[in-house]
């Protein structure tokens, strides 16, 4: 069977750059797997791996992060301009964080508690 992207996971993977900088900026440098179990952990679901690895070599490639080998992994590391990114993006996120909230708002009064999430 084919896989299915879910309702849920379209918005995590719009998300997942700004995930991903903020990760690093808050804990540090990380290889791709830490960096995967720490999404999982705040999206409460599994993340392909190669959705994952692929986003990390884009952001390298787009000067979000480099990357070094170190025990034999690949560790990732915020550069200047992720971190610009991810300061770009705050406002962004702000105004999505209101939109979601009046979104919620309505879907609270309009449809019955057991139809919400359902994906």
């Amino acid at each position: 069977m084919p896989y299915k992207e879910t309702p849920k996971m379209m918005i995590i993977r719009g998300l997942l750059q700004v995930i991903v900088v903020y990760i690093l900026c808050r804990y540090g440098d990380m290889y791709g797997y830490q960096i995967k179990l720490h999404i999982e952990k705040l999206h409460k679901r599994k993340i392909p791996h190669g959705v994952m690895y692929t986003t990390l070599k884009r952001m390298v490639r787009n000067g979000l992060l480099t990357s070094y080998t170190k025990e034999g992994k690949t560790f990732y590391k915020v550069t200047p301009d992720g971190r610009d990114f991810l300061r770009n993006h705050l406002y962004i996120l702000d105004n999505v964080n209101e939109i979601i909230r009046e979104i919620l708002g309505y879907c609270s009064v309009t449809f019955e508690k057991q139809d919400l999430g359902k994906e």
